[in-house]
């Protein structure tokens, strides 16, 4: 891939706002947004601008991250393997389960999300004037693999989880097929199923995947929307498919595994192990994740959300780099994940070693060995990382590793649900306390700037209507 980095400017002069919220626009703007979509080169300006609006911190630049780790732990008790300490009031609801539909972080990335959704749209309803075939393709294939990143995060945070071998009718959230353009209208629409969410997913995948090419410098190419159906696969419990996605990544992408477990985090160019990263520059903003994860001396608050000893206590080998990859803030004791120390460093979304955890798991889940043995796969990671190699490997095994590889990458949260696990909120006073992974607080809510301009939406269960 490319190290060149290419500065994402919006120069399409309606910036596009959530399809769940009201915009004025004024007459100049609205000639702006018509003059822009005539033209080959204001429809390659949206999508470079779609990129841009994903780079933003309250979506991919970095706290959709954190949303997976706060809903995964709680500040109830001290079992559970991190800690936010952090001033936020609005994250500090979902690290102690108690969100509102007021909360104004939840609405920003719920809007920034339907923004992807729509900028995305508009590139593909106006693509007719990209006169070149190829380039017509690469950039619906661009387009799809935004929506569908998009629609994934908003399906797994405000709605209850997909569960495999069931009808899944439970709400998801509302699918908008086309780009809107006038926000003055009626645009109530009640929310789909979790199911139909999903298919439109997996639908833009695969067409994303047929359209895109093998390299795209550092913006979605075929196998960054090929991994991305693997984790969409694995979510759902479809081990074959996912099997088969991660597969295809592992061996043909062309990415590899960083030679050491380090190189695998904080750069500002896409290195090997990067199938899809959000660029970040020192004009386009920072990287959200070092904020929350992150010292002052590296640019963060100071370590708002911290490594606790149960964590470390999962490391059973004292020579795994894993276990060693984080540091001490001398400023106030607390201890970090040496993931994000560059706040201008790339935010990677996907990167390979999740490929060959999907691998593992979903063979094992198969009883196949497409590609590899899952132990096989557990050990090229750990060989990676100068840990013991493995003998043989359970389902708890493999899940232990994603742990131990993949922590404070965004996964917490949708690991338990996918496995129907529970979070731990026991205290000496009250006793066990559990959790479990389809309960109402581990859902966001529907903001209510959503509910109160879209009048058919139903909002989720226990923030009332």
């Amino acid at each position: 891939m490319k190290s060149n980095k290419l500065i994402i400017l919006i120069v399409f002069a309606l910036f596009f706002a959530s399809c769940e919220n009201e915009l004025d626009i004024d007459p100049k703007q609205r000639e702006d947004a018509n003059v822009t979509l005539s033209t080959e080169a204001g429809v390659t300006n949206v999508l470079r601008g779609t990129y841009s609006i994903a780079a933003n911190g309250n979506a991919y630049g970095g706290r959709i991250l954190l949303y997976a780790d706060l809903l995964g732990v709680t500040g109830v008790t001290a079992t559970t393997d991190f800690r936010w300490r952090g001033t936020f009031g609005e994250l500090r609801q979902m690290y102690i389960k108690s969100m509102l539909a007021s909360n104004v972080i939840i609405d920003g990335t719920y809007s920034r999300c339907y923004q992807i959704i729509n900028a995305s749209n508009t590139v593909i309803d106006n693509i007719d004037k990209v006169k070149d075939p190829d380039k017509r393709a690469i950039m619906i294939g661009e387009a799809n693999f935004l929506k569908s990143l998009a629609y994934f995060d908003l399906v797994r945070f405000f709605a209850k989880p997909y569960e495999s071998g069931k009808a899944n009718t439970q709400l998801g959230v509302v699918i908008r097929p086309n780009a809107i353009y006038d926000f003055s209208v009626d645009l109530s629409k009640e929310r789909s199923t979790v199911d139909e969410v999903y298919k439109v997913i997996i639908d833009g995948l695969n067409l994303a995947y047929a359209n895109l090419p093998e390299e795209n410098s550092f913006y979605a190419d075929k196998y960054s929307a090929k991994a991305l159906l693997a984790r969409v696969y694995l979510q759902q419990g479809n081990y074959a498919a996912a099997r088969d996605a991660a597969h295809d990544v592992i061996e043909n992408s062309g990415h590899g595994l960083s030679n050491k477990y380090a190189d695998a985090f904080n750069h500002d160019t896409d290195q090997t192990e990067d199938v899809f990263a959000i660029q970040i520059t020192k004009q386009t903003g920072v990287n959200d994740a070092v904020t929350f994860y992150a010292s002052e001396d590296n640019g963060g608050r100071g370590g708002d959300f911290s490594i606790r000893d149960a964590y470390l206590a999962k490391f059973t080998d004292p020579n795994d780099d894993r276990a060693k990859f984080n540091y001490v803030n001398p400023a106030n004791d607390r201890l970090l994940t040496l993931k994000y120390t560059d706040q201008f460093a790339d935010v990677g979304i996907i990167r390979l070693a999740e490929m060959y955890l999907i691998r593992a798991e979903a063979n094992f889940q198969a009883g196949t060995a497409i590609g590899n043995t899952p132990l096989d796969d557990i050990n090229i990671l750990r060989t990676r990382a100068n840990a013991e190699n493995l003998t043989a490997v359970t389902l708890d095994d493999i899940l232990l590793e994603r742990q131990l590889e993949l922590a404070m990458e965004g996964f917490l949260i949708h690991d338990i649900k996918r496995t129907k696990g529970s979070i731990d909120i026991s205290d000496e006073a009250d006793g066990t306390s559990l959790i479990p992974f389809d309960a109402d607080e581990l859902v966001f809510p529907i903001p209510i700037a959503e509910m109160d301009a879209n009048k058919l939406i139903t909002q989720n269960p226990g923030y009332g209507q």
